[in-house]
């Protein structure tokens, strides 16, 4: 029973308390997680003090998840240029290719106007 205790990961997201299975090995990933997610709700719900929790929740999801999938996307780009480049062709492609942290931040924003433009209907 004490086992089962130890693969109980408790996180805070958004202000509620979430209890989670998670085993030992993966339990320090999913509280980053955890944490990631939290200070983008925060850092969303400042910015549109009138959106749902619910809604924040989701445009902070859908903002980890693009980011993931540009840094995965970037990490792929970046290793088909190594193997069919030499290192100096690929160190140019792999800074061009790079995203503008603040036009990250923009689709964000964006995507905040317009789910509070629909809020609104």
């Amino acid at each position: 029973m004490s086992e089962d205790n130890q693969d109980i990961v408790t996180l805070k997201i958004a202000g509620i308390e979430y209890q989670l299975y998670c085993p030992p090995e993966e339990q320090s990933t999913l509280i980053e997680a955890g944490e990631i997610l939290d200070k983008r709700i925060k850092s969303i719900k400042r910015k549109t003090r009138n959106l749902p929790i619910e809604k924040v929740a989701v445009l902070a999801g859908l903002d980890v998840v693009n980011e993931f999938l540009s840094n995965e996307e970037a990490s792929s780009t970046e290793a088909n240029d190594e193997s069919s480049a030499t290192d100096e062709k690929s160190a140019a492609n792999v800074s061009d290719e790079k995203v503008d942290p603040s036009e990250e931040e923009n689709l964000s924003l964006k995507l905040v106007d317009e789910i509070s433009e629909l809020s609104k209907l």
